[in-house]
C-alpha cells in the first residue's frame, strides 16, 4: 500500500532513424511516466517507474513499449517484493563514540501493517562490525496483530577507531523477510 521511490529507465535509440514511441503501458503493482514521445537517432528518453505493492510476496510486472521498430514492442520485466512490516526509520548513524563507552540507545519502530498476524522469528545484528552493536530493548516479541507496532532500540560501542558498520535483520513471514536496518558509527 506504500509506495517505493522512482527507479529510472532510460532508454536510447542506438537506430539511425527518430524513434517514434506510440505508448507505454505497464502492467502489476507499478506505475510509469515518462519524456518519450520521439527519440532522435542517439537521444534517448526516460521512463521513471514507481512501485506499489497491494500484497506480500514476490510482484511481478512489465513495461511494454510500443514503437515505430520492427521489432516492436519492446519489454521490460519489472520485480517487487511487498512485504506487511514497515520499519521506520530504516538506518541509524551513531555517529562519533568514544571506542570502549556505549552510545545512548536509539530505536525504530516495527510495524504490521498487513491484514494477518505477523510471526516474527529472529532478530539479530550482523554484517562488517556486529560486536560493536547491541540490540538494548525488543518489545516485539514472537506475534505482531495487525496495526500493532513494537520498537527495538540499538547501542553503539565501537571497539576500535573509525567507521563502523552492522545490520538488524527482523525474519518474519510479512514478505520480503529478512527486514533489515542499517547502522553506522565512528569510533574515536
Amino acid at each position: 500500500g506504500t509506495t517505493r521511490a522512482t527507479s529510472v529507465v532510460t532508454l536510447t535509440n542506438l537506430g539511425n532513424n527518430t524513434l517514434t514511441i506510440t505508448s507505454i503501458a505497464v502492467t502489476g503493482d507499478f506505475a510509469q511516466t515518462n519524456t518519450c514521445s520521439s527519440v532522435t537517432s542517439g537521444g534517448s528518453c526516460t521512463i521513471d517507474v514507481t512501485f506499489t505493492p497491494l500484497a506480500s510476496g514476490t510482484l511481478t510486472g512489465d513495461i511494454t513499449i510500443t514503437d515505430s521498430e520492427i521489432d516492436s514492442p519492446q519489454t521490460i520485466s519489472l520485480t517487487g517484493t511487498g512485504t506487511d512490516v514497515r520499519l521506520s526509520p530504516t538506518h541509524f548513524n551513531f555517529g562519533m563514540q568514544r571506542v570502549g563507552t556505549t552510545s545512548r540507545a536509539k530505536s525504530f519502530t516495527v510495524t504490521n501493517v498487513g491484514s494477518a498476524t505477523l510471526n516474527l522469528s529472529n532478530i539479530t545484528i550482523a554484517g562488517a562490525d556486529p560486536a560493536d552493536f547491541a540490540i538494548a530493548t525488543n518489545t516485539c516479541g514472537t506475534m505482531l496483530g495487525v496495526g500493532a507496532n513494537c520498537t527495538v532500540s540499538v547501542t553503539f560501542t565501537p571497539t576500535i577507531t573509525g567507521a563502523r558498520s552492522a545490520t538488524l535483520s527482523i525474519s518474519d513471514d510479512g514478505g520480503g523477510s529478512p527486514q533489515t536496518v542499517s547502522l553506522a558509527g565512528t569510533g574515536m
